[in-house]
């Protein structure tokens, strides 16, 4: 796919207020997965329209992707995304939430960026689909500024989210099966977390 196809996939997910990863968190994300070449098989918690899998798969030639909607209108839009990008053969779009989805696959890569009360549900759900060595990237651990200063909402859902956003950073950054590297300015709060055990 082009650039300008792919440009006009990205703005006109910002013109919908469609939920896309920050643009320098996907350009960590993608510098990432540059430079860690044994990462070929990956699977993403919230595809979208399939912006951020389109530029996953592009990285690599043999790079594999399941990706996981749980909205079926953005999933009808990721699957037409992605076959005009001619990546049918190695993106696959699966309609389901992902706490729901089974497979025996091993990946070493599980990019996270979903329902955000839920991620430590996906987590320990998708620990059997991780091997040592498997990294778990998780998005929006910020959630713009508001887990580390909750006086910026007044909104009490959001309060009552950022709250549970912050103790899945909390329980991240000390689980021992691990090794975690948080960065609160990139993205909207990125954790990068390698299971060593």
């Amino acid at each position: 796919m082009n650039e300008s196809e792919l440009k006009s996939i990205h703005d006109e997910a910002r013109r919908k207020n469609i939920p896309l990863m920050k643009d320098d968190g996907m350009d960590f994300l993608i510098h990432y997965l540059e430079e860690h070449e044994h990462i070929r098989d990956i699977l993403e918690i919230g595809t979208a329209v399939g912006y951020s899998a389109i530029r996953m798969a592009e990285v690599r030639w043999d790079m594999k992707i399941d990706t996981l909607e749980v909205n079926p209108e953005m999933y009808e839009q990721s699957l037409i995304n992605v076959s005009q990008a001619g990546l049918s053969d190695r993106i696959a779009c699966w309609l389901c939430d992902g706490a729901q989805f089974e497979t025996e696959k091993k990946y070493d890569l599980i990019f996270v960026d979903a329902a955000k009360s839920q991620y430590r549900r996906y987590m320990e759900h998708f620990m059997r689909n991780s091997l040592p060595g498997t990294v778990f990237i998780f998005d929006n651990l910020a959630f713009h500024g508001i887990v580390d200063d909750n006086s910026i909402s007044h909104n009490r859902s959001t309060v009552q989210m950022v709250h549970k956003i912050l103790k899945f950073r909390e329980h991240l950054l000390k689980d021992e099966r691990f090794e975690t590297v948080y960065y609160p300015d990139i993205g909207d709060g990125i954790a990068v977390a390698k299971r060593i055990r």
